[in-house]
């Protein structure tokens, strides 16, 4: 088979769609070549003069990967959100183990540290093309 005109991503299948025409998808659009920078950071060299594509096999696996990044995004959205306002000081070692039986043991009113202010994260936008979650930082 002539590389030339194989899958970018993979060599091995012929090439079913350009890298950088959009396409739509389950009512989304998607530009593999820009996936492929979003969630990897890979810049591929793309001509004008030269087909640049991408076997089907890639794109369901550059789907899932995408869809993957965005399920993790998600997720430490939402637990910072879980977790906002709670800061844990770091306990410093002491010389003497603390015991139960000297009155030493940790609360959770020990574990906050009064020093720093709580933090907010508020989920601003979802651009659910590009799937960008853009956060903003409150402090209190």
């Amino acid at each position: 088979m002539d590389v030339m005109s194989s899958c970018r991503c993979c060599l091995r299948y012929p090439a079913d769609k350009d890298l950088t025409t959009p396409y739509t998808h389950l009512g989304k659009t998607e530009i593999y070549a820009d996936m492929l920078k979003e969630c990897f950071d890979l810049h591929l060299w793309v001509s004008t003069s030269i087909f640049s594509g991408i076997c089907s096999g890639c794109v369901g696996r550059l789907r899932e990967a995408s869809d993957f990044k965005l399920q993790v995004q998600l997720s430490q959205v939402e637990l910072l959100a879980e977790l906002q306002g709670f800061r844990f000081e770091e306990k410093q070692p002491t010389d003497e183990p603390a015991t139960e039986e000297d009155g030493a043991s940790e609360s959770s009113e020990d574990l906050v540290s009064p020093e720093e202010p709580p933090v907010i994260v508020e989920m601003l936008e979802e651009d659910v093309f590009e799937d960008n979650i853009i956060l903003r930082k409150i402090t209190f």
